[in-house]
């Protein structure tokens, strides 16, 4: 199929610099999923890569082919819209064969070849037996799939999706995922998809690109971006609840690094800490569930306050604080619900402290 290069992107849109100086590599075959909040620019990078914007600064390559300055129809890639964009007044089957229609004469194409390739699409997306019917008589799932089926007819050599699932109830957006992940590891295109929903992100991608305010602050892995977060704002935008920071003071003591936090005092190698100073300040950033919960004194475990009791089916999110009768120090923490959590109860809290992550407070940069 074909590698994707962004080289120093850059668009604006009258004084609103949309993306700024994005640079990132889509691997061969590669599930890159782009990640951020809304007006991020991940819609427009996206858009820049299918030839529907055009950059006012940095270069496009697709397989290894400067196509910054060509239209779409010459980039050889296929788009999923969020709204799938079918034509109403066609059936499923013309849908479908539309983008060979037009490419008919340019690609020597028969009737029956199309046909022959739009059966195989229809079969491998189970709408076979939807070909006679127009979109208005489909269910939302069903559009869906006539959208993916008739993008992945001509097999282009680089897919892009613009949140393809946004508009599916939450059951089908499930089953739609793995869907579109076995599609994509089927087929080996390389797949660059859009998306502000960090859960599908963790479960979709090879390599996750997250973006805020037009730049990508991180590239990597689902596990990476998740455990190893290389900014502040990775950390509390990716998981469900998100990472808790608490602002805390190191303090250097020969070789050791004390953590000073509102409710408690820490020891912590140092040997990880890039160039931390003495009394300098730092977020502490810790998952959820990376807390362990006793309704008793243990060593080393941390006094709080229940606020907030928050039932999720087999799991619970404790809203906690960690320095009552002091300045207030917020937590949430999930744990299985194999105990009674009551508002007001003092329990007492145990971090994992090998998966803690430490960032500087001015620049909100990782420090570890």
């Amino acid at each position: 199929m074909a590698r994707v290069l962004l080289e120093n992107i850059v668009k604006r849109f009258g004084r609103v610099v949309a993306v700024d100086h994005v640079n990132v590599e889509v691997r061969d075959k590669e599930f890159m999923i782009l990640l951020g909040p809304s007006g991020c620019g991940k819609t427009t990078t996206l858009r820049i890569v299918a030839g529907l914007e055009f950059p006012d600064e940095g270069r496009v390559y697709i397989d290894d082919r400067d196509v910054t300055d060509l239209e779409p129809k010459d980039r050889d890639v296929a788009m999923v819209f969020q709204n799938y964009a079918l034509y109403p007044h066609m059936t499923v089957y013309q849908n479908i064969a539309f983008p060979l229609m037009i490419r008919r004469k340019k690609l020597g194409l028969t009737k029956a070849d199309i046909k022959k390739k739009v059966l195989e699409v229809a079969k491998m997306l189970k709408i076979e037996d939807l070909l006679d019917r127009k979109p208005g008589q489909l269910s939302g799932g069903q559009q869906q799939r006539v959208a993916l089926a008739r993008t992945l007819v001509r097999r282009p050599k680089v897919w892009l999706m613009d949140e393809p699932l946004s508009n599916l109830d939450a059951l089908l957006r499930l089953e739609m995922r793995a869907e579109l992940k076995r599609l994509q590891k089927t087929l080996g295109i390389t797949t660059i998809y859009v998306t502000h929903d960090q859960a599908e992100a963790l479960s979709m991608a090879d390599r996750i690109a997250v973006m805020n305010k037009g730049r990508i602050i991180q590239v990597g892995s689902p596990d990476d971006v998740y455990l190893r977060p290389s900014h502040v704002f990775v950390g509390t935008f990716i998981g469900s609840p998100p990472m808790n920071t608490i602002k805390c003071v190191i303090a250097k003591s020969n070789n050791e690094y004390i953590l000073q936090c509102s409710g408690f005092q820490r020891k912590i190698p140092g040997g990880e800490l890039a160039g931390v100073r003495d009394q300098q300040e730092i977020l502490l950033g810790i998952r959820p569930e990376f807390i362990d919960v006793y309704k008793e004194p243990v060593p080393g475990g941390i006094k709080a306050k229940i606020l907030v009791v928050e039932p999720q089916g087999s799991e619970v999110i404790l809203n906690v604080d960690i320095n009552p009768g002091g300045e207030e120090t917020l937590l949430k923490i999930k744990t299985k619900y194999t105990a009674k959590y009551r508002t007001g109860e003092t329990i007492y809290i145990k971090p994992d402290w090998t998966k803690i992550s430490i960032f500087d407070y001015k620049t909100g940069k990782s420090l570890a």
